[in-house]
């Protein structure tokens, strides 16, 4: 019955789409014949917003030795203002284009869409175990035999200074690359590092690998996958520079008392959490991994 009463739908006729161009160029005719009535005056605006804009390296170029030597109140050629704007304008464009390239690919490879889509090896039967099969699955690690999905031993709990960076260092090769990740994301959110490329990196690197396991289970991870992992977790636990230190204090004695590492980074979950300061869609490359653990860090530790 409604449909009786909608008002019909009329494409654009003809005399509008002419209607539209001729006003169009009327306004370019008029733009044009205002510069060439008035370029002197107008010349020096133009020169001058070009030198404001351009922290006046303008006056080094062809065109702009021409619209500022220009001697006061001689006119400038009509189509000097057209020619001297098609380099500004090619790169106003590629930058446009950079700008979209760039928010085109962070919406391809960081959006909730991306995040809960489905494993590389799509819903094949190895993909479906890889992805939810049960938390005491057995798992790989990529410089030594398969380690079950369980307990982890917490190598910094026997560590008398975590701020010693030279002592965490010499146990951060004991840490499983998927939890050094998931450690230098809760600690992270906890007390934030200062230098915000990090978290970037980091959630890089655990999604390449959890893609690469998910296709192979038995591949070796790359050097330098382990290398940004576990450097950036040392970053995490260790530098001081404009933390704030009772956050990384707290940390600290979550790793200090745990003798699991599943259970210090649920632990330091639960207090980011608290903090509202958890980004649950930062931890779905590790349902790939280990869905218990997982499960715990999204379910309030």
């Amino acid at each position: 019955m409604s449909t009786l009463f909608q008002k019909p739908v009329q494409a654009s006729s003809p005399g509008k789409i002419v209607g539209a161009g001729v006003l169009g160029f009327a306004t370019l005719a008029m733009l044009a014949l205002v510069w060439w009535s008035l370029s002197p005056i107008l010349g020096r605006v133009y020169a001058g917003l070009r030198l404001a804009e351009t922290a006046t390296l303008w006056r080094f170029t062809g065109w702009g030795r021409y619209f500022t030597g220009m001697p006061a109140g001689e006119p400038f050629a009509f189509v000097s203002i057209y020619k001297s704007s098609v380099g500004f304008g090619l790169a106003a464009t590629l930058f446009t284009a950079l700008l979209g390239f760039l928010a085109w690919r962070k919406r391809s490879r960081e959006h909730i869409e991306v995040l809960i889509t489905a494993p590389a090896a799509g819903f094949a039967q190895a993909g479906i175990l890889g992805a939810f099969g049960s938390a005491e699955r057995a798992i790989r690690s990529p410089e030594t035999d398969p380690v079950p999905a369980g307990p982890a031993a917490n190598p910094f709990k026997g560590l008398r200074d975590l701020r010693d960076t030279r002592a965490v260092e010499t146990v951060v090769d004991d840490v499983p690359w998927y939890l050094a990740a998931a450690l230098f994301l809760t600690t992270d959110a906890t007390a934030p590092l200062k230098n915000r490329k990090g978290r970037d990196a980091i959630l890089k690197a655990a999604r390449r690998a959890a893609d690469r396991l998910a296709v192979d289970p038995a591949s070796d991870l790359p050097v330098e996958l382990l290398s940004i992992l576990r450097g950036y977790m040392l970053a995490a636990m260790t530098d001081q520079a404009g933390r704030d230190m009772d956050g990384l204090n707290q940390v600290h004695a979550v790793l200090g008392s745990a003798d699991d590492m599943k259970d210090a980074i649920a632990d330091l979950a639960a207090l980011a959490l608290s903090q509202k300061a958890l980004f649950f869609p930062d931890y779905a490359w590790l349902r790939h991994i280990d869905p218990g653990l997982q499960s715990r860090i999204t379910s309030y530790g």
